[in-house]
C-alpha cells in the first residue's frame, strides 16, 4: 500500500504533473512510459537522491522499502534541457550531486532540492535560469495542431527534444490510451479497433512491449 498526492490547481508551460508517493510497505511497482521526462527526488533511510530521467520506451520495475518517498516532477515532452537533451537521455537516468543536505548541483547552478510544497518555486528557478525551455514546434505537434514546417525540420526538433522519433512517440501515446481504456473495463477487441491497431494480437504485443503488462493483466478483476 502507498499514499499518493498530486498537485492540483497549478499549471505550468513545461510541467505535466507532480506526484508525491509515500510507501507504507515494502514492495515493487512498474514505472510505465508516459511521454514525459522527470526530476525525481527519492527519500529513503539511506538519504536523499536527486535523479534526472529521460523519456522511457518500456516499463521499469522500482523496488521500495517501507517509509520511502518519491517526489516526481514530470516535464512535458516539448520542454527542453540543453544540459541533458532528450536525444542523450532516452531510457537513461542520471544521479545529480548533492551539495550539503538540501541542495544539488546542476551544471553551474546550485539549486535547492524541491519539496511537494515548493515545486512551483523550483520550476520557476529552472525557467528563469534558462535551464529548461519550451520547444514550441514540438509543443504544437504534441497538441495536435502542428506549425507549418518541413518533415525534416519536424523530425530533427522532435528527436533532439524528446530522444524519440515522432512515430515512436505516437506508439507510446497509443499504448497509454489502450492502458486507460482497458483499466476502465473495455473489451480488448473493442480497444484494439478504437485505437486503430491492425488486430487484437498486434495491440497485445505493443502494450506488453511498452507498458510491461498484457491486456489481461491490466483489465479490472
Amino acid at each position: 500500500m502507498h499514499t499518493v498526492a498530486k498537485l492540483d490547481g497549478w499549471s505550468s508551460p513545461v510541467v505535466e504533473a507532480v506526484t508525491h508517493t509515500t510507501f507504507n510497505t515494502s514492495g515493487s511497482m512498474l514505472m510505465q512510459p508516459d511521454g514525459c521526462w522527470d526530476f525525481v527526488i527519492l527519500k529513503s533511510a539511506a538519504g536523499t537522491t536527486v535523479l534526472r530521467t529521460g523519456l522511457t520506451t518500456s516499463a521499469v520495475t522500482h523496488h521500495f522499502a517501507e517509509g520511502d518517498e518519491i517526489l516526481s516532477i514530470a516535464f512535458k515532452p516539448s520542454s527542453f534541457m540543453s544540459l541533458m537533451p532528450g536525444e542523450k537521455m532516452l531510457d537513461e537516468g542520471v544521479v545529480l550531486s548533492n551539495v550539503g543536505r538540501d541542495r544539488f548541483s546542476l551544471g553551474g547552478d546550485i539549486i535547492e532540492i524541491p519539496t511537494f510544497d515548493n515545486v512551483d518555486r523550483f520550476v520557476a528557478k529552472l525557467l528563469s535560469n534558462g535551464i529548461v525551455e519550451d520547444n514550441s514546434l514540438v509543443a504544437s505537434l504534441v497538441s495536435g495542431h502542428p506549425m507549418a514546417m518541413s518533415e525534416r525540420t519536424m523530425q530533427r526538433h522532435f528527436l533532439k527534444t524528446t530522444g524519440l522519433t515522432y512515430k515512436t512517440f505516437t506508439q507510446i501515446e497509443r499504448a497509454q490510451k489502450a492502458l486507460t481504456l482497458l483499466q476502465q473495463g473495455r473489451p480488448a477487441a473493442d480497444v484494439a479497433f478504437a485505437l486503430g491497431y491492425a488486430d487484437q494480437p498486434h495491440m497485445i504485443r505493443s502494450v506488453k512491449a511498452i507498458m510491461g503488462q498484457t491486456p489481461g493483466q491490466i483489465a479490472p478483476r
